[in-house]
């Protein structure tokens, strides 16, 4: 975003019937392009600053509403947009900046309209794809999904992690393959990695820092 959005409003018309989450992840944005940490305290002023009329207490609207971003920051954690959170800082995930370009088109005047994960990836998510759907655990699965089972150390090769990822890092890589999965309308491989999910948590790996996801 170029330096008059990041400091004026956009016209209510503008912003009107874009979901919220959209919203913030475009104030994430401008935020972490300006070469700011995202705060929490920093999103709300930048998306009040950006869209007073969504973001404004409803009888006073000269005062954002803070509590506006609660439910919202937690839909965007599930769906892989960003990671983080409001007790400590929040950045985009690869999804979540594609989102806020798009975002920032349909702002700008473009025609694109707006819908989550509305369009084909292609380059390195089609890669990505094809990686997973080549794999042994993916075969695997495919072959006998009543039985399937998967090591941490098997998931983490498949999204690309070594044994010193954090969990963190490995859970927002599970979460981004799924999104292409349903993305690309690839059931079984969403299954896939569903069920990947689901054993991993039975074998307790989503601990420790991972409370706050």
């Amino acid at each position: 975003m170029n330096s008059q959005h990041t400091t004026n409003a956009f016209p209510e018309t503008r912003y009107k019937g874009i979901p919220k989450e959209n919203l913030i992840i475009l104030g994430i944005y401008s935020v972490t392009k300006s070469g700011e940490t995202c705060s929490f305290e920093r999103l709300i002023k930048e998306c009040f600053t950006l869209f007073p009329k969504a973001f404004g207490l409803s009888r006073y609207q000269e005062w954002p509403d803070s509590l506006k971003f609660d439910r919202s920051l937690r839909t965007l954690r599930e769906r892989g947009w960003i990671v983080g959170s409001a007790k400590t800082t929040i950045s985009l995930t690869k999804f979540g900046e594609r989102i806020a370009e798009e975002t920032e088109l349909v702002l700008l005047g473009s025609e694109l309209i707006i819908k989550t994960i509305q369009k084909p990836v292609r380059g390195a998510d089609t890669a990505i794809i094809h990686f997973l759907k080549e794999s042994a655990p993916f075969k695997r699965f495919l072959k006998d999904k009543r039985t399937f089972s998967i090591t941490e150390m098997e998931l983490r090769e498949l999204l690309r992690c070594t044994l010193e990822t954090p969990q963190r890092v490995l859970k927002q890589n599970l979460q981004y393959s799924k999104n292409l999965a349903k993305d690309y309308n690839e059931k079984e491989l969403f299954d896939f990695l569903e069920t990947c999910k689901r054993i991993l948590a039975e074998k307790v790996v989503w601990n420790g820092d991972q409370r706050d996801w």
